[in-house]
């Protein structure tokens, strides 16, 4: 079972998401390492934080964030918070609809072959 990184499950699926597609970073490899260790339960936001694990990764992607976030006009910041609250809705929505149904595999006779004597070690 993965970690719970907050009591709503929307949003705990779009911070999963974020989490998954940061673990596959290859221009930032230590902020896949953080990812990763996150998803396994290794380390918790609050742990990485308290104990300055990471912080040269935060403290990077902090000010980029802040200078990114500091040239936008107003417009261009309600825009970008429009921009969520929508990704967040569209979570929401998936979260209604049903899961995709599996196929059963068809009956076949290869299934109740016994491999029991089978010594897979011999090729």
């Amino acid at each position: 079972m993965s970690p719970e990184f907050s009591a709503d499950p929307v949003k705990n699926r779009a911070r999963h998401a974020l989490l998954t597609k940061l673990t596959a970073s290859t221009a930032n490899p230590a902020a896949a390492e953080m990812a990763r260790e996150l998803l396994a339960g290794n380390v918790t936001p609050r742990g990485i934080l308290g104990a300055n694990l990471y912080a040269d990764v935060l403290a990077g992607s902090t000010a980029g964030f802040t200078e990114w976030y500091g040239n936008l006009s107003e417009a261009e910041k309600d825009a970008q918070a429009e921009a969520g609250r929508n990704a967040l809705a569209q979570l929401a929505s998936m979260e209604d609809e049903p899961a995709p149904s599996r196929r059963a595999r068809p009956d076949s006779a290869d299934d109740d072959e016994d491999f029991s004597e089978v010594d897979w070690l011999d090729g």
